[in-house]
């Protein structure tokens, strides 16, 4: 009986954990709430946005675009480079750090589709697995999916975690593209 109740005492917390550990749940109908913060003070991002030549080409076709992890290094950030983190590109861009069994980030998925195709030419929108990017998370904090991270050549990327409502989506798209 006392293994039992170790053994239960170990395995409840695991049905309750959220989309923070490798396991499925796309079954999952529950949205966590988003929450916003600013990665500033952390040393590994620059104060100032460098004159380095933006990527010469940036997809305007108002699609969701996956990326790999070296296809990130290209396109929106060098995690390597001593600097700091300099976005790349021209037009703002949200990237979307999901994995394929997290419910939520199912969930947010025809919602980004959605906002790709209403900003197209104002915004580009980004999405990497976790699962196939473990660097770029640990530099960057993700701990939880799904993580929006918001960048643009003027200042600092921004993070909201958590699956927002289409309504905090569209609110925070626009107040990152007012600025």
């Amino acid at each position: 009986m006392k293994n039992l109740f170790i053994l239960t005492s170990f395995i409840v917390p695991l049905l309750f954990a959220g989309c923070n550990s490798p396991k499925n749940n796309a079954a999952e109908e529950d949205v966590a709430p988003a929450t916003e913060e600013t990665l500033t003070g952390n040393p590994y991002i620059s104060d100032t946005q460098a004159e380095e030549t933006p990527v010469t080409e940036e997809d305007l076709s108002g699609e969701v675009i996956t990326l790999t992890a070296s296809e990130f290094i290209k396109r929106v950030t060098d995690i390597y480079d001593d600097q700091g983190f300099r976005y790349k590109g021209y037009t703002p861009c949200i990237v979307d750090f999901y994995a394929e069994w997290c419910g939520p980030c199912q969930h947010i998925k025809p919602m980004m589709a959605r906002m790709a195709k209403k900003y197209k030419g104002k915004l580009i929108i980004y999405k990497v697995n976790v699962d196939n990017a473990r660097d770029i998370c640990d530099v960057f904090g993700i701990e939880n999916v799904p993580t929006l991270m918001f960048f643009n050549r003027t200042e600092q990327p921004k993070k909201m975690v958590g699956a927002p409502s289409e309504n905090e989506l569209e609110s925070a798209i626009n107040d990152f593209l007012s600025k």
